[in-house]
């Protein structure tokens, strides 16, 4: 293949990227923005100075055709536009779906001053994205039967693991999903395992990106969520629902849009949500399960000139959880153990368009996270809750006073092996980010440029009461009076964290058939706390390469660098070496390290059918796997690393348009997550063969998802989505099998039926898990015994949508 290059404009180029990457000096992270632009015409030719509008998140832009006819939109939030253009020769409208890879239209000038209700939405050709990239608008969310559980949706997703307690994994990494909400990532300080921090009804747009990342993402490589919230249109109005169903379930929503003269609009929404079945249990019953939320959301833009605007977003989320109860194996179902998580994001971002082709996003953001858990002695201690008492193949085959039979006096010393003890965890642990962001886009001839940094101080106050059970081997050590008494081990030293992130990249269209992407970015992060203080930093370069076959089709190589940095919670070196006696005789450095990745991907899109088809096929080398793991049997998990990691997969993710803004979709996906060599010591030891590569407790080996939306002209839908799962590793495997197995298979398939009574009002019907397969997500895993939901029902009204 031949490139014909201009030197001046390669000189250009490089010097532009090395001088923005020197020279940024604003703080940012900024991401979920695209560009927009098209053509306007009349007759077949283009015009000249027509006004072109786009509508949508809330705002109203507007910029002029050049003489050529063509306009530009230099950075748009991603999510659903109409764009509409008046001038000589009459109006014209179109509805376009604005994803991370951009959009291109062409409008057509009419006579008629009445263009008429816009009912098509033009989804642009995925072919600037990675292959498994997709995106979901406002309908595939909320007509969809996963459409009250973020999580449920993203299990849904090309190459989804469902964990316990509502983890999602994806793409074979373990929960590390960068959830970016109105540009700003979302930090996740607290190393959680139970709930979510998004309520689904607050986003009105997702784009999905799994690969091929360019320089401006980074912290998380699970997969990159540009989310866009609520944001309505049109007149002042209500809209909610309500809706009620199996195991006492009962979900209502309100909410409200305005728009705002000049163009921008309020949206507010509250959701009050309770349930009797919050987790997956350990056993097909589940009382002691009930659980709550509640949501309140404001999202305000107020537009300044034609082109600039200013957002404002505030989410805030109440969750409670009760721990499922073991009732049959013996655990009381009035056991007490309990979670409770109180998340506020605030973000505010100013976007100034300083020219016809370059724009520039600022502002600050905060969040703060307050979780609590409450300890039940009785429950872990004297009925084995904790320890996985059940017989094989089940369960470990202990008993709840192992702890204790094992104690003889006398022999605690460095070679003493203690039986497993059961653990009793409470804590009160919060933390707040203070972030500063800002991102610059230039369009300069064939080159879309982009550069920017950002900065989040984190401080994480934290109590633990870590309580081991009686007869635990630290009795003799800390009270030789009571040397079989309980012993509660505490820790409330703080954390502190420092984040810096600089980026600066260049899509570089070659010509009609080539466009190179390549960028440099840079990742800082200290943590630091009573007894030390570490930092981490890194260069990761990006480079892909894409040729396109006509605008449907095109086929890349990709190659970069990630660099992922560690939780800023984790356990005091001196509370660690407590909790690991005897194999910690003494107090240990603080010895855990980022994550540093390189991704090899190939992949493309192609036309098939009316529809387009995905593909991609990577390989990601991991220096210093970042996993986690329980300390003990607690619900406080913490980051661990293994020495190598190697994650592999092959995807295929094809959508087909329906009518009236319908889709069907089907994704398959071949996984491959190994870990090699176990390397922290200080907080918990992780599991795994210091020789061998082994399977990570979340490796699923097939994962298949299909299903699909058709509205009715009525303003009704009927939504299907369908998942199979070859099952997570196990411990429990049949004789002829070494090693690990997979357990246990699923399918499942869930569908909703929306009846419309009128324009605004409708009937619904939820049916989850149609087949009732039940099945364990986790059976005997760090993780414990985890049941999945069987059949459910839910009826509701919707109005307003």
């Amino acid at each position: 293949m031949v490139f014909l290059l201009n030197e001046n404009e390669l000189s250009k180029s490089i010097t532009f990227l090395l001088a923005s990457f020197l020279a940024v000096a604003l703080p940012a992270r900024a991401a979920g923005s695209a560009q927009l632009n098209g053509t306007v015409l009349a007759a077949g030719q283009p015009v000249d100075g027509a006004v072109v509008a786009a509508r949508g998140n809330n705002v109203e832009l507007r910029t002029r055709t050049d003489a050529r006819g063509r306009f530009l939109f230099p950075s748009l939030q991603l999510g659903t536009y109409v764009i509409s253009a008046d001038g000589p020769g009459g109006l014209a409208a179109a509805a376009v779906e604005l994803a991370s890879g951009g959009a291109t239209l062409t409008l057509e000038l009419k006579p008629s001053h009445d263009i008429g209700h816009v009912s098509a939405t033009l989804r642009t050709p995925p072919v600037h994205v990675a292959g498994t990239d997709l995106s979901l608008n406002a309908d595939a969310l909320q007509r969809s039967p996963t459409n009250g559980s973020f999580s449920e949706t993203l299990i849904q997703l090309p190459g989804a693991v469902r964990g316990a307690d509502g983890v999602v994994h994806l793409n074979g990494d373990h929960g590390v999903i960068n959830y970016i909400v109105d540009g700003v990532p979302i930090p996740q300080a607290l190393n959680r395992e139970l709930g979510s921090e998004i309520d689904p009804n607050d986003i009105s747009f997702v784009d999905v990106l799994e690969g091929a990342w360019p320089a401006q993402y980074g912290l998380k490589f699970g997969s990159s969520l540009n989310i866009s919230t609520r944001a309505g249109g049109g007149a002042a109005g209500f809209d909610g629902e309500l809706r009620a169903g199996s195991y006492t379930d009962l979900d209502s929503t309100l909410g409200y849009h305005a728009p705002l003269p000049g163009g921008g609009g309020i949206d507010a929404a509250v959701r009050a949500q309770q349930s009797t079945r919050g987790l997956d249990p350990p056993d097909l019953s589940s009382p002691h399960n009930d659980a709550s939320n509640t949501n309140e959301f404001l999202r305000l833009a107020f537009p300044h000139g034609a082109s600039s605007f200013a957002d404002l977003t505030i989410v805030h989320s109440y969750r409670t959880y009760q721990l499922p109860s073991d009732v049959s194996h013996g655990e009381p179902a009035n056991t007490d153990d309990g979670e409770r998580q109180d998340d506020t994001f605030v973000n505010l971002q100013f976007h100034e368009l300083l020219g016809p082709d370059r724009e520039l996003s600022f502002g600050p953001a905060f969040k703060l996270s307050h979780v609590r858990d409450y300890g039940d002695p009785g429950g872990d201690f004297a009925y084995g809750e904790a320890l996985n008492v059940e017989p094989p193949p089940f369960g470990a085959g202990g008993s709840p006073d192992a702890c204790a039979s094992a104690y003889e006096p006398g022999m605690i010393n460095a070679a003493f092996t203690p039986a497993t003890c059961a653990f009793s965890l409470r804590d009160d642990k919060t933390a707040l980010d203070y972030i500063l962001q800002s991102d610059y886009v230039e369009h300069a001839g064939r080159h879309e440029i982009r550069a920017g940094a950002g900065y989040d101080l984190t401080t994480v106050a934290k109590h633990y009461d870590i309580t081991l059970q009686p007869g635990n081997f630290l009795g003799p050590l800390l009270s030789p009076a009571a040397p079989l008494a309980a012993v509660t081990v505490t820790d409330d030293n703080p954390n502190a964290g420092n984040t810096y992130t600089s980026f600066v990249q260049d899509a570089w269209r070659l010509g009609d058939a080539y466009e190179l992407d390549y960028g440099l970015r840079y990742d800082y992060f200290s943590i630091a706390s009573t007894d030390f203080r570490r930092g981490f930093g890194a260069f990761s370069p990006r480079l892909k390469l894409t040729r396109f076959i006509g605008p449907r089709a095109s086929v890349y190589l990709y190659a970069g660098r990630l660099f992922e940095p560690l939780s800023f919670e984790n356990v005091a070196p001196a509370a660690a070496r407590l909790l690991n006696l005897p194999l910690q005789p003494s107090i240990a450095q603080f010895d855990l390290k980022p994550e540093r990745d390189t991704l090899l991907e190939a992949g493309g899109h192609l036309p098939l059918a009316g529809g387009s088809l995905g593909l991609r096929v990577w390989q990601k080398n991991a220096n210093d796997l970042i996993d986690d793991t329980q300390v003990g049997v607690t619900l406080l998990h913490q980051d661990i690393n293994y020495a190598l990691g190697r994650i592999s997969q092959e995807a295929l993710y094809y959508e087909h348009p329906l009518a009236r803004n319908g889709r069907g979709y089907l994704s398959v996906a071949h996984t491959l997550s190994l870990n090699k060599g176990c390397e922290t010591q200080l907080l918990a030891p992780c599991f795994g063969s210091p020789s061998d590569f082994t399977p990570a407790d979340h490796d699923q080996a097939y994962s298949v998802t299909g299903g699909f939306l058709a509205n009715d002209r009525r303003g009704g839908w009927l939504s299907l989505d369908g998942e199979y799962g070859s099952g997570l590793s196990s411990a429990i495997c049949p004789a002829s099998v070494p090693g690990f197995c997979k357990r246990t298979p699923h399918t499942i398939f869930s569908l909703e039926k929306g009846i419309a009574l009128r324009s605004s009002f409708a009937l619904t019907l939820e049916i989850d898990n149609l087949l009732n397969d039940r099945y364990y997500v986790t059976v005997l895993n760090a993780q414990g015994n985890h049941y999945a939901p069987p059949r459910t029902l839910a009826l509701g009204v919707r109005f307003g949508h």
